[in-house]
């Protein structure tokens, strides 16, 4: 009963079907790059931490709300897009007019990577191309745009991308390829009918929580191989554990908040135990050199 409470709350279902929550996830992946490199605090770096929560805003906006077919017409996400219709419009309008004024502030080698990632983002679902069809590479093509965004760009533009750096950036996108392939669990027989060949619906639950399992070992050997330090590497496993507990835990007939708020959730997670933890890390270290 609690559980059916939650999930007809109409501030969580304007989280989920709004995509305001998946957006403060993307913004919580960018803190993670910030703490983690020590970028600091300026107008230019907190205006692109609004450029990547408004972005993805209007990005599966447009996304979700251009799916919604007569196939899936009577779905209650597709029946709360069509309630809420007009003042969708309207924030995805204005969210259009704010990010590109934010652009302003990229350079323009942060730019060009953002349009090609916006490109690819909309060919996703976009016909004739459609990439949501090739179910193989699916997962990593969408974790690849969310570290381009949430990582990538944030370290070229305060001019600390190294290749020592780029470690971070694969354990990253080790760490978000999971829980996409997640996501193919619960879509796997909509896929399926549709004719998408995925490693949910290919070769089953079992094998594709194997393939998960297998990539945050390599993103725990790549964060490992990006640093020592002891402080990351408790919270990057922490995470690292909790995404590995929801993948043996997740199952095909699970209701979909759990996936919208739980397995994106983790990206949260994450922003949230990395900032606390270094930022924990950064007073001890304060009051050591003072008591020196």
């Amino acid at each position: 009963m609690k559980i059916n409470k939650f999930i007809s709350n109409p501030i969580v279902k304007t989280l989920v079907y709004a995509n305001v929550f998946i957006s403060i996830c993307a913004l919580a992946q960018v803190i993670v790059t910030y703490v983690v490199f020590s970028i600091p605090v300026n107008y230019n770096n907190n205006a692109y931490l609004a450029f990547v929560f408004l972005s993805t805003y209007l990005q599966y906006n447009v996304q979700r709300g251009y799916l919604i077919n007569q196939n899936n017409l009577n779905s209650e996400r597709s029946q709360w897009l069509t309630k809420h219709k007009k003042i969708l419009l309207i924030s995805v309008a204005l969210c259009l007019f704010i990010v590109l004024f934010l652009c302003n502030n990229l350079s323009s080698t942060s730019i060009i990577i953002m349009v090609a990632a916006e490109i690819i983002s909309t060919l996703y679902y976009l016909p004739p191309f459609n990439l949501r069809k090739h179910g193989y590479i699916k997962p990593f093509l969408i974790s690849a745009i969310w570290v381009i965004t949430c990582s990538l760009v944030p370290l070229i533009e305060n001019n600390i991308l190294t290749n020592n750096s780029a470690w971070f950036l694969i354990s990253q996108f080790c760490f978000i390829s999971v829980l996409c392939l997640l996501f193919d669990l619960k879509d796997s027989v909509e896929d399926f009918l549709n004719g998408v060949n995925t490693y949910a619906n290919k070769f089953g639950a079992v094998v594709t929580k194997i393939i998960c399992l297998l990539i945050l070992v390599s993103g725990s050997i790549s964060f490992y191989i990006f640093t020592k330090n002891l402080y990351l590497q408790v919270a990057i496993n922490f995470v690292f554990f909790a995404t590995a507990l929801t993948v043996l835990f997740s199952k095909e007939k699970t209701h979909s908040f759990y996936y919208y708020l739980w397995v994106d959730g983790l990206l949260f997670l994450q922003g949230i135990i990395f900032y606390f933890v270094i930022k924990n890390n950064e007073v001890q270290l304060s009051s050591l050199l003072h008591n020196l």
